[in-house]
């Protein structure tokens, strides 16, 4: 309907949002934003998060991760936060700098746009307190001449920042089919499908890893060019999804499954299997059975954390060829594995049968990573957030955004590098120094 009225130079595009707890947070099931996102000419999203001390940069990066994968290609920011945002009783204004901090970070992702909602504060009825780029008064105030800043700095570096285009080798494969699935059958009080998206998210993106987001509907051709794949429960899938990941590890790939993975098939219809169904012969593993948890204790072994506790869910799995990485601790349970690895053809799964605590499951992260010879950036790690990509020009751009209340430095690491913002440029060794809340934006020498 809408392109019988549009006119030839005008495009189609809808601003999807997250779920949502306070702000933008995780994949949700009340639109398939890939399916949707199918008949738009570009991808849009609102971003919302926290600020002040609570800004670290996540929830824009997931958000314009997601919203960049659902056409592979960039994307607008049709919303996000100008002032303060929610109710009257959570007003959080950001700290000087901030705001421009965001700004860029949207960028580091591949957004063209970034629209605040919104110019000036509604002076009544739900979101009088969603504060617009001016305040109730409709004078210029510190985040108008931010704005401002922003604005004339943007114009001169338009050129150098527009349609940046990623290469990741990591992808978080998720299905809205699993997601929906799961809630009708609740992994636990605590924990959900949007919970673990958001949690694999945060580990990868605090190392400084890049990743696209992808589903069933992912093309062979885009599908080869990952080496690791990181999949939430994938509760709800077919044969044939199945073997087409199958076939992935094969060829040489490398997946971390989550439990309940391969449970039932596409009509959430329960496999007559052992567990789990299709993808038993490659996790190198099986179950019968499984217990809902608070918390466990694991005995870990090889070359991950020692340590570590499973939660929520615990699948009692029977290793057939894989390798044990952690077992439970538990007077009953003690002789089933809760974690295994298995070389399959080229390639090689991680299967967790429950949910570890945090630097355990960071530790198994960074072990596929490594196995799977993915790169990491060469530069700081936390606080310091590392944004790359390509930008027309054919120039690698690396954002360096400061996402902490202190002033950073490190050497450069490259040959030479133009800092673009400034102008300055910089050689190996070189002392790179950020303030706080602040970014530097380095174009690589070819």
């Amino acid at each position: 309907m809408v392109r019988e009225y549009a006119l030839p130079e005008q495009f189609v595009t809808q601003n999807f949002d997250l779920s949502w707890r306070d702000g933008s947070y995780s994949i949700q099931s009340n639109v398939d934003h890939m399916e949707a996102a199918r008949h738009l000419d570009i991808a849009g999203v609102d971003i919302y998060h926290d600020t002040q001390d609570e800004l670290d940069g996540v929830t824009i990066a997931l958000a314009g991760d997601l919203a960049r994968s659902m056409k592979q290609n960039n994307y607008l920011v049709i919303e996000t936060q100008a002032q303060s945002i929610l109710t009257s009783d959570k007003q959080k204004l950001h700290y000087p700098g901030q705001l421009r901090l965001q700004a860029y970070s949207h960028l580091a992702s591949g957004a063209n746009m970034v629209g605040y909602w919104h110019w000036h504060s509604i002076h009544n009825s739900y979101e009088t307190y969603w504060k617009g780029v001016l305040s109730h008064d409709m004078q210029p105030n510190p985040t108008y001449h931010e704005v401002a800043r922003i604005s004339q700095e943007l114009k001169r570096l338009n050129d150098d920042l527009i349609g940046l285009k990623k290469h990741n080798e990591v992808a978080i494969y998720f299905s809205n089919e699993s997601l929906s699935a799961l809630e009708a059958f609740p992994i636990s009080s605590g924990l959900d499908y949007g919970d673990i998206v958001r949690q694999y998210y945060e580990l990868l993106y605090k190392q400084n890893i890049p990743c696209d987001f992808i589903d069933h509907t992912v093309s062979e051709s885009q599908l080869r060019k990952y080496k690791a794949l990181i999949v939430p429960p994938l509760y709800s899938a077919s044969d044939e999804e199945l073997k087409r990941l199958n076939h992935f590890v094969a060829e040489g790939g490398h997946i971390l499954y989550s439990f309940k993975s391969g449970f039932t098939d596409e009509n959430v219809q329960v496999r007559r299997d052992l567990m789990p169904g299709v993808l038993r012969e490659v996790v190198g593993a099986n179950y019968q059975q499984f217990n809902s948890i608070e918390v466990m204790p694991l005995v870990v072994s090889g070359e991950i954390l020692p340590g570590g506790s499973a939660n929520h869910w615990m699948e009692l799995l029977t290793p057939t060829n894989g390798e044990v990485l952690a077992t439970y601790q538990h007077d009953y349970w003690g002789d089933y594995a809760a974690i295994v690895s298995n070389t399959y053809g080229k390639g090689e799964v991680t299967y967790l049968g429950t949910w570890p605590s945090g630097e355990l499951l960071s530790s198994l992260l960074m072990r596929m990573m490594k196995r799977a010879s993915v790169k990491s950036p060469d530069h700081a790690g936390a606080p310091v957030t590392v944004r790359a990509g390509t930008n027309r020009k054919g120039k690698n751009i690396v954002y360096l955004l400061n996402y902490s209340n202190e002033a950073v430095s490190f050497p450069c690491e490259d040959r030479l590098v133009r800092e673009l913002i400034s102008g300055n440029s910089y050689r190996k060794g070189e002392l790179l120094e950020i303030a706080p809340w602040d970014l530097m934006i380095l174009e690589q020498s070819n």
